[in-house]
């Protein structure tokens, strides 16, 4: 074995893969071993036997200037490797690179329990040296469980020439998923040529270097994922591996599996089961970018706890590969799943129409000016009304003959000119000096001013959005009278037994547990909206992606502007997920990122996921209702009653007056 160029070729290969530590497993004799440290270069090294001193050398003095620390293992006198991981490969590195001399007696036993352990993966970067054929050394790998994401190089070394340089031919390995059903893979790379000094690629033996690492990976087509979707569906019974999984809440788990799977195929009726299905399609594209087969499990429900049971406990527990239904992203399921693409939005809302009595108000026509408006107001016309009293006063008793009145107003008459002119009525009295004239001009123009302020503060008031509850949180809502009906799905059932928030208790104690037997408490979405519409002042709790499409399909655009929404728990986004260590962690990342670029994800989302309701004013005529009116009757009603009074305190009083005075008579 020539170790001077091995050691290059290593260096070399390093160099490429950007890693900077290295554990070489080798069997070298102890007679071509140095002894300990060659220099004071930095070097990590570990020596239960001296490795050759010609190829330590290559290490201490490389042909890049970069360091590489590196450990040796003598495989020789190894009986287990049942810690092979802790006792040799414990780093807290991005990859650690490994060498392994096939030639030894121990290579095999290394490897095996490096695929017991599911050590092929992105972590490591193992480098397999020897001088056996390729067919020999597919035979010989091909039982190891490699993943797709594995960093894997079979160097193989050719026999050597009359020269001192060696030919190294370097091949790809990896496997589409051997557990379920994939075959090793084998691509040549290139063949690099080493001597003495320096490394050279001399021949590439295919087009894998105009290609990144998953780019040569990017189809599945020898393996079935195993996919949950909330009960069990084998798509192909001759295949053994476990499957998708999928969540169907809207449709019963006894169906058979070409029902179930017709039913979330389907595009129409997208507001049942939107996030199940949405995600289902989602998966079905990912399934022909893989070119793959996919057999799903299915469930009733996303899991029992937070990581037990359902779809999540699939993953959790690696019977699943993938979850074709999104769900929430918690941090207890984050220690054991990775989320990889937002796949949706949860939100849940309580509606409501605003009780036709709750915008009743006395003081309705005094809201567009604020009370010290009024008062000044009130002020100034009363100070005019002073002033033409005034006026009128001098008109007949100081000025000229010709400018006099039949007769003198009273104080009286003159307060009811000023606020008649406060509400736009003319006067039959009208003063005939310059200065009189001036204070009626005075009294108009003020009057004008206040009368478009009001009335455009009334019409805008109109023409904004109808009046609408003062209930906005959860705690407002729980101590209303309201009554409260929810949409029986399992989350919103899972939230109202978890949620640690006070609102949330105070309503379950106020809302809730007083309709415990009550049947109508649990209603289907449409159900409930239709009693919303019907009945003003009802509450329904519904989940918006399946409770908005019955809203936009049972409401007038009027009456979605009356709704009243509040928020029944903070909104949250819904993920694709999969196993923490699953070694299609980052091509499934790829490809879903391509499915967004490329705008599918979006116009999927839009189809299936209803994010809001969209209310439109100018598509229907504002109507006033009694909310407005009835402060104005019951104002008129007072008035008439009090003008009725003060008309039977006069005829008393003239009547009284009109008496002749009693006669005495002796």
């Amino acid at each position: 074995m020539q170790l001077v160029q091995l050691a290059n070729f290593v260096l070399d290969n390093l160099l490429q893969s950007r890693v900077g530590f290295i554990v070489i497993f080798h069997c070298w004799p102890r007679d071509e071993s140095g002894q300990g440290r060659c220099s004071d270069v930095l070097i990590l090294v570990y020596f239960p036997f001296s490795p050759g001193l010609q190829f330590a050398l290559q290490f201490v003095n490389p042909i890049h200037p970069n360091l590489v620390y590196h450990q040796y293992v003598q495989m020789h006198g190894v009986q287990d490797w049942s810690h092979l991981e802790l006792s040799y490969l414990e780093h807290l590195q991005p990859t650690l690179a490994i060498y392994v001399d096939l030639q030894c007696d121990q290579a095999e036993a290394l490897l095996e329990e490096a695929s017991l352990r599911q050590l092929y993966n992105q972590h490591y970067h193992w480098l397999l040296h020897g001088n056996q054929s390729v067919q020999e050394f597919y035979d010989f790998f091909s039982p190891f469980n490699i993943s797709i994401d594995a960093d894997v190089s079979f160097v193989q070394e050719h026999d050597h020439t009359g020269n001192s340089s060696v030919v190294y031919g370097i091949y790809d390995v990896y496997n589409n998923g051997k557990i379920i059903g994939g075959q090793l893979n084998m691509t040549g790379s290139y063949e690099s040529t080493c001597d003495l000094s320096e490394c050279r690629k001399t021949r590439y033996l295919s087009t894998l270097q105009m290609r990144s690492k998953y780019g040569n990976r990017e189809q599945l087509t020898d393996v079935v994922l195993r996919g949950k979707s909330r009960c069990i569906l084998y798509l192909d019974n001759n295949v053994f591996p476990p499957p998708v999984a999928t969540v169907v809440t809207q449709r019963p788990l006894t169906w058979s599996e070409d029902q179930l799977i017709e039913f979330l195929s389907q595009e129409n009726e997208t507001h049942i089961d939107s996030l199940a299905r949405f995600g289902f399609h989602l998966t079905l594209i990912l399934r022909d970018l893989l070119h793959c087969k996919m057999q799903f499990i299915f469930s009733d429900s996303w899991s029992k706890s937070d990581i037990v049971g359902g779809s999540i406990g699939a993953l959790v527990d690696q019977t699943a590969d993938i979850t074709a239904t999104p769900s929430l992203a918690t941090e207890g399921r984050l220690k054991y799943l990775s989320a990889i693409i937002e796949t949706g939005f949860f939100r849940s809302v309580c509606i409501f129409r605003t009780p036709h009595n709750a915008g009743l108000r006395g003081d309705v026509f005094l809201q567009p000016f604020s009370p010290l408006v009024w008062y000044l107001f009130g002020g100034v016309l009363s100070l005019i009304g002073i002033l033409l009293w005034i006026t009128f006063y001098m008109e007949c008793r100081r000025m000229r003959r010709r400018w006099r009145l039949d007769y003198l107003p009273s104080l009286l008459s003159t307060f009811l000119i000023s606020f008649g002119a406060a509400c736009i009525q003319s006067s039959v009295l009208i003063p005939r000096s310059t200065g009189g004239r001036l204070i009626y001009f005075a009294l108009f123009l003020i009057s004008f001013i206040m009368y478009n302020y009001y009335t455009s503060v009334v019409v805008s008031s109109l023409l904004s959005s109808p009046v609408k509850s003062k209930i906005k949180t959860m705690q407002q809502l729980a101590e209303s009278p309201l009554t409260v009906g929810l949409e029986p799905l399992p989350f919103t059932k899972s939230y109202l037994n978890y949620s640690r928030l006070p609102e949330i208790h105070l309503f379950i104690k106020r809302k809730i547990e007083p309709q415990a037997k009550n049947p109508q408490l649990w209603l289907p979405a449409e159900e409930g909206v239709l009693r919303v519409r019907d009945n003003p002042g009802y509450v329904f709790v519904f989940e918006t992606s399946s409770g908005y499409a019955y809203v936009e399909r049972y409401f007038t655009a009027q009456q979605i502007c009356d709704l009243n929404e509040v928020l029944f728990r903070p909104e949250k986004l819904f993920y694709t997920h999969l196993h923490r260590n699953s070694s299609y962690k980052e091509l499934f990342r790829l490809r879903f990122l391509r499915v967004l670029e490329t705008g599918v994800y979006r116009k999927q989302r839009s189809y299936w996921v209803h994010m809001k309701l969209h209310c439109v004013a100018q598509n229907f005529v504002i109507t006033v209702g009694m909310e407005y009116v009835a402060p104005l009757l019951l104002m008129l009603i007072c008035a008439y009653i009090l003008v009725v009074l003060i008309l039977l305190t006069e005829l008393a009083w003239k009547r009284f007056l009109s008496q002749p005075p009693p006669t005495y008579t002796m």
